[in-house]
């Protein structure tokens, strides 16, 4: 079950009023154009955009001067943003306000073009994108808007490939995963505007579909056994279509290719 919240009363802006090109470059740069009339919200309020990429906690953020008198940031530098997941948010911000309220917001903007060191589509349920991650080797995170991603560590740099192509780390790996997805998009709450395109609704949307009975995700306020047992037989699922113990025992593509 999908548990939508009230939102604090703030105006959600539609992603599509805001366009946003990613150029190549050490920093990247970008260029934004922004429409926000017929907004409801006072000329002087402030427009802010934020930068963030899956795995840095680096957050750059660029004044935009008014709803009223928009004025790009001078500086444009993604400094600091090295993964390929680069997303904006948009706040428009009552600064008579002592805490500066946020009077309207869009999350998760990705870039219309990012060249060749970004990406400027959702890639699927489960992103993968490189970070340091000391001596881990992946982990997931899900820190990142309306996206879960699985971090792969930056020293390994043959290991984007090799979980595609590899059949013992492809059935390690992703079995796992989905062992901790799930259960937290059961627990996950979910503001109700954009609520479709959240990554614990899109999970618990795969989850069902891949279900043997296709059986909705339980609530959050179910028993423990109830949620454990959805979630294997989801996994199970996943393992069975995907042939896991085939691909573990067949390592080599092309082996497993020959053998199916």
């Amino acid at each position: 079950m999908i548990k939508r919240v009230n939102s604090t009363g703030r105006k959600r802006i539609a992603n599509d009023r805001i366009r946003i090109v990613v150029l190549d470059g050490d920093p990247r740069t970008f260029e934004a154009e922004l429409d926000l009339e017929g907004l409801n919200v006072p000329e002087d309020a402030a427009v802010v955009l934020e930068a963030a990429c899956a795995g840095s906690n680096t957050i750059p953020r660029f004044e935009w001067g008014t709803v009223g008198q928009l004025q790009p940031a001078a500086d444009r530098s993604l400094r600091g943003l090295a993964g390929r997941n680069v997303y904006f948010t948009l706040k428009v911000i009552d600064r008579s306000d002592q805490f500066g309220r946020i009077l309207g917001l869009a999350e998760v903007v990705r870039p219309i073009r990012g060249g060749e060191q970004t990406e400027t589509k959702r890639r699927g349920l489960l992103p993968v994108e490189s970070a340091d991650l000391g001596n881990e080797v992946w982990k997931l995170s899900f820190d990142h808007g309306d996206d879960v991603y699985l971090l792969v560590n930056e020293k390994l740099p043959e290991i984007r490939d090799r979980m595609r192509t590899d059949g013992v780390m492809f059935s390690l790996i992703y079995s796992a995963a989905l062992r901790q997805i799930l259960p937290r998009a059961i627990q996950e709450e979910i503001d109700e505007d954009g609520a479709e395109e959240h990554w614990a609704a899109l999970w618990l949307q795969f989850g069902k579909q891949l279900h043997p009975e296709e059986q909705a995700a339980p609530d959050r306020d179910d028993d423990d056994d109830s949620i454990n047992a959805w979630v294997d037989d989801v996994v199970g699922q996943f393992c069975q279509q995907q042939q896991m113990l085939k691909r573990f025992q067949c390592p080599d593509p092309n082996d497993y290719r020959e053998d199916t």
